[in-house]
């Protein structure tokens, strides 16, 4: 796999992350409310197995983790030829 492609992999997980933690917090339950004369009930009911949402959270926590750590070593191995002058280049003006 490329650099390029592991970044814009990287960028697929995280949204995908996103969604998984959005779904943890909100729509991971459905919630009916019977109204009677003079009460009101509230069911609530699990959608998804919190467990199973969290165990699939901390995956891609941790193949992020393991991707980013890869392309930061490939970054330090990798040289850059590029001529240019830094005082120069950073001088402030005149």
């Amino acid at each position: 796999m490329t650099v390029n492609e592991l970044l814009v992999l990287s960028k697929v997980v995280r949204e995908r992350l996103n969604q998984l933690k959005g779904l943890a917090q909100s729509c991971a339950v459905k919630e009916q409310i019977f109204y009677t004369d003079r009460d009101k009930e509230t069911t609530t009911t699990p959608q998804y197995d919190i467990k199973l949402v969290d165990k699939k959270i901390t995956q891609l926590n941790t193949w992020l983790f393991k991707a980013d750590a890869a392309v930061k070593q490939s970054n330090a191995s990798t040289q850059v030829t590029l001529e240019v002058d830094v005082d120069s280049l950073l001088a402030p003006l005149e």
